[in-house]
């Protein structure tokens, strides 16, 4: 069985810590803002905005209309009886290398951002898992 690569080990991690660290994914999209450098989401999306689509929006929620906007998945359809185009949010593809890099520093900068530099932390005793096999990795001898 092939492992993961480290953009999906990055993305793992950040799932198991995220109910604590960034329970409402706004640490994730200030991230991602960060990398695509779109600052100014309403720019990207004036008919959402203006019908306050964003404002209650989590950052999970946000994420998705900027990963769509900088990957350029979306498509406009005009709201009938005005002027405005609403946007219809497509799937990005995510086995591009672009999607791939974009999602692998990502999870490298929100990671980092919340205090976990290098290695994540270790969990202790018969909480190590290897997740491929689901068996634990603890050597024989190790103090369990």
């Amino acid at each position: 069985m092939k492992g993961l690569d480290k953009a999906e080990e990055l993305k793992e991690l950040y799932e198991r810590v995220a109910s604590q660290y960034d329970p409402d994914g706004f640490r994730l999209y200030f991230a991602a803002q960060e990398i695509t450098g779109i600052k100014r989401l309403w720019e990207e999306y004036p008919y959402e905005d203006a019908c306050g689509r964003f404002t209650a929006a989590d950052g999970h929620e946000l994420l998705r209309y900027l990963t769509a906007a900088y990957f350029k998945a979306v498509s406009w359809e005009i709201v009938p009886g005005t002027t405005y185009e609403r946007a219809i949010l497509r799937g990005v593809d995510t086995n591009t290398p672009e999607y791939s890099a974009f999602k692998k520093r990502l999870y490298e900068t929100v990671l980092e951002r919340m205090g976990f530099r290098e290695r994540p932390p270790q969990l202790s005793g018969r909480a190590r898992m290897d997740h491929a096999t689901g068996k634990d990795n603890c050597k024989r001898g190790d103090a369990r």
